[in-house]
């Protein structure tokens, strides 16, 4: 009888460092869900109703997880995946980890992350948009600036008290090659209490496909730089942003100019607004943007809300060709129509 209690008490000591490391493993996501009624859904100029993703974050579930490693050093992992919840299937081309893929080491030195991950333009125009480039494509259009996300990207960020500095270099890995395909940026940023500015600076070679759905034959080096600051006083927050983008071969030159607010109605409901102001310039023509967007948001606790929608945009000269391309943007395309109204109702649930 002892030695079964022996040969138990040593089973379970052997396997407490498998229970530990089971437990430094999250399983987290969201699902939102929304109804939308858009106008001029197709050539023709018909509206349009459908179930869709949400107006500002897209469904995904993920894996995340970290190891100490002493000496005030951690591995840290995240891997991704986006969903339609709609349909179920799998969204960025059907990658199993198409939103995240992601290994680093965080320690006194700083934060240090290889894989699949979103760009420096990316994070810094999203931290001072008050939607945060949201998921609705039609609203979220500056995606497109900034390449979201690259695969086989070294991130490197450091913090000085309220001062962050980050760098990025994306491998091209073409044979014979250094510099076709790969991409290189920097961004800094510093907060103060409630007040925080920052810029980024990007450079991606060889962008066809990826920008506008422009053909290889156009593919261009395109050059982002954005900077922007946010407020926060009272209940309210407040953004302002300015991003300059482009494409060399393409010929296309953008300026957008965007502001919004976050405003606590009451602890449970907040309202939220965003403008953007784009001036195009492409082979010698001219094209102008507005877009705008208001959104209701009522939390019936932290882990699940209810939203309504409301999003106009108004496109002249060269923005309703390029908004007309059968890749812009996904859901953002126009059809060649100048303009778009749509509303949506969404429920959202976090896990």
């Amino acid at each position: 009888m002892n030695k079964k209690l022996v040969a138990l008490a040593a089973t379970c000591m052997a396997s407490l460092p498998c229970v530990a490391n089971a437990a430094d493993v999250q399983l987290y996501g969201l699902i939102d869900t929304t109804i939308r009624f858009s106008t001029n859904e197709n050539a023709a100029g018909d509206n349009k109703v459908q179930m869709t993703d949400g107006a500002l974050t897209g469904s995904r579930w993920g894996l995340r997880g970290t190891e100490d490693l002493g000496g005030n050093l951690k591995a840290w992992y995240i891997l991704e995946s986006g969903f339609a919840p709609d349909t179920g299937t799998s969204l960025q081309g059907g990658r199993l980890f198409g939103r995240m893929s992601v290994l680093g080491l965080d320690g006194d030195f700083g934060k240090v992350a290889f894989g699949r991950q979103f760009t420096l333009a990316h994070e810094m125009i999203g931290s001072y948009d008050a939607m945060g480039i949201p998921n609705n494509g039609i609203v979220g259009y500056q995606a497109a600036y900034t390449g979201v996300r690259y695969d086989n990207t070294v991130k490197y960020i450091k913090s000085f008290g309220g001062l962050q500095l980050a760098a990025a270099y994306t491998f091209g890995e073409v044979p014979g090659s250094f510099s076709t395909n790969n991409a290189a940026g920097g961004s800094v940023a510093y907060s103060s209490g409630p007040f925080e500015v920052g810029a980024v600076y990007q450079v991606s070679h060889n962008v066809s496909s990826a920008y506008f759905g422009l053909p290889s034959s156009q593919a261009s080096k395109q050059t982002v730089w954005a900077a922007g600051g946010k407020y926060k006083v009272g209940r309210g927050q407040y953004f302002l942003g300015y991003t300059n983008n482009r494409l060399d071969v393409a010929d296309y030159r953008n300026d957008s100019a965007y502001v919004g607010a976050k405003y606590e109605l009451a602890p449970s409901l907040v309202l939220i607004g965003q403008f953007y102001y784009d001036w195009l310039k492409h082979a010698g023509t001219g094209g102008k943007r507005l877009t705008t967007a208001a959104m209701l948001d009522y939390n019936f606790s932290k882990r699940t809300d209810a939203y309504i929608e409301v999003d106009y945009t108004n496109l002249k000269g060269g923005w309703i060709a390029l908004n007309s391309m059968p890749t812009f943007t996904n859901s953002g395309n126009t059809f060649g129509n100048s303009t778009r109204l749509g509303v949506m109702l969404g429920l959202r649930h976090k896990f």
